[in-house]
């Protein structure tokens, strides 16, 4: 066929189509590409002509050591390619400010990692930076640094920093700081820290990741513009003989967050109006070491103490082992009352539930209850407290997350809750694997109402005649008594739904 007269074939893009996005603005350009990791924004370039050197004026660098990855050499990057990299950025920047400079490196494969992290610290803040993150993945090493400029950096608004070691700085001023993120850091003066927080007047946001060993035995969160305090110091099986102590004197304090097994007291002073929580930690304590001892009367009036300064919130998260504290608490002296919470999320990693509902009797406005789990749980023995409950009068909502086995304490829980929720609007279950067959049934949702009771046998005809009703209801129905089960609780009504 002669060449010629062959068309040529017919863009599947209209060129107004692509000019449309060649035709971009340099200045929406750059503000989309300073949204991107670097790496991203080199690729992203080679779709236009124009684009070619444009990401060189990105006022920001956002840099994994990973990207300079060759699997031919032993090296697990190329060091002296990204050192020249993020060298040649700083030096194109040269009497600019930067928006945002992010570093992810392993300082195991550099030598003298603080001088040179050090030099680009430096660096960034005479480049007026506003946003810096630099992680040091190999947190073995903690190299020590010393961004002295840093601590001084007027412009800076968020700083986050990960696997290094801090000295105690001579002199801070960070007036624009509003986020603060470190982890795995260690400090040579365990009032570092102290000192630096206290020297960000508007700091809104400040998440602590600890180490094992961080060299801070006593942290005072002293601030009057903390909006957010996120506190994580993990989890740790034996019982941890150096105390630690966090004092929080934070008024304006709305969010708070503590997952930490080893530190002894939490101290809020001040109480703020703490609207969010999300309390996970046992205060250093362990079985053989409980707040009934008797010498342990100082840490049972902490326990108080905290638990009034957290009782004004109206959505909180709590782990099974801190509702345990809680609950051993609440032998010895009654609980704080938390008038407005409204929302509660439970995360059982063991068979606990009976301590439930000693804290949902404190709850008396409560409208929504979350009971999670985590998976492979554990059996603990616990002595419960003996005695009637009083109604939930305001529990409208309840989703157990954990699917039902349809085992003894599981069917107690759910008989408890439909028995004292006397306004109970709709209560959602989830089915264990073995109670499946054929199509999964992932949640059953039942809707109550003040419609009075029938027969067993009528409710159960109703259920399977509903509309919602799918085969794969009839199949569990089949093969599980679950089902029949919770027919006989007492506030179920006819009007009961399951939605699939």
């Amino acid at each position: 066929m002669d060449a010629a007269r062959v068309k040529p074939a017919r863009s599947k893009n209209p060129p107004s189509e692509v000019d449309r996005l060649s035709s971009l603005p340099d200045c929406l350009i750059l503000q989309i590409f300073l949204n991107l990791p670097t790496k991203d924004v080199i690729q992203t370039s080679g779709l236009s002509n124009r684009w070619t050197t444009l990401w060189k004026d990105v006022p920001g660098l956002d840099l994994d050591a990973e990207d300079f990855y060759i699997r031919e050499t032993f090296d697990f990057y190329i060091r002296e390619t990204f050192v020249r990299f993020v060298d040649n950025f700083l030096e194109r920047k040269h009497g600019l400010s930067i928006h945002r400079f992010k570093l992810k490196y392993d300082s195991f494969y550099f030598e003298e990692p603080a001088c040179l992290i050090n030099g680009w610290f430096d660096t960034a803040a005479r480049l007026k930076v506003e946003h810096l993150d630099v992680s040091d993945s190999f947190s073995e090493l903690d190299p020590m640094m010393n961004p002295t400029v840093l601590y001084t950096c007027s412009n800076l608004v968020s700083l986050r920093l990960m696997g290094m070691g801090l000295p105690n700085p001579e002199r801070v001023s960070l007036p624009s700081l509003k986020t603060l993120v470190l982890i795995l850091i260690e400090f040579t003066n365990k009032w570092a820290l102290e000192n630096l927080i206290s020297k960000c007047p508007v700091l809104e946001n400040f998440c602590f990741e600890r180490s094992y060993d961080d060299g801070i035995p006593i942290l005072r969160v002293h601030s009057k513009s903390l909006l957010t305090f996120m506190h994580d110091a993990g989890y740790h099986e034996d019982y941890d003989e150096e105390d630690r102590f966090v004092e929080i004197d934070a008024p304006m304090l709305k969010y708070l967050k503590i997952s930490d097994d080893r530190t002894s007291s939490f101290i809020i002073k001040s109480p703020p109006s703490v609207v969010e929580a999300d309390i996970d930690t046992v205060f250093n304590l362990t079985s053989e070491r409980s707040l009934g001892i008797a010498n342990e009367v100082q840490k049972r009036e902490m326990v108080r103490d905290f638990l009034v300064g957290i009782s004004k919130v109206k959505d909180m998260s709590i782990s099974s082992s801190a509702l345990e504290v809680k609950y051993d608490y609440s032998r010895y002296v009654q609980l704080p009352v938390f008038r407005n919470l409204y929302t509660l999320r439970v995360r059982f990693d063991s068979y606990m539930w009976e301590m439930l509902p000693v804290f949902l009797e404190v709850c008396p406005n409560l409208i929504t209850l979350v009971v999670g789990t985590f998976e492979n749980l554990k059996m603990v023995d616990l002595t419960v407290i003996a005695r009637p409950w009083n109604l939930l009068s305001s529990l409208e909502y309840v989703d157990i997350e954990r699917p039902l086995k349809g085992e003894a304490l599981e069917m107690t829980l759910v008989g408890y809750l439909l028995e004292n929720s006397p306004n109970l609007k709709k209560l959602s279950l989830s089915l264990h694997d073995s109670l499946k067959k054929g199509e999964s049934v992932h949640k059953l949702t039942l809707s109550l109402d003040d419609a009075p009771k029938k027969e067993e046998s009528d409710i159960f005809i109703e259920l399977l005649n509903f509309t919602r009703l799918s085969s794969s209801c009839q199949i569990i129905k089949e093969e599980s008594d679950i089902f029949i089960e919770l027919l006989n609780f007492p506030r179920l009504s006819c009007s009961c739904q399951i939605i699939v």
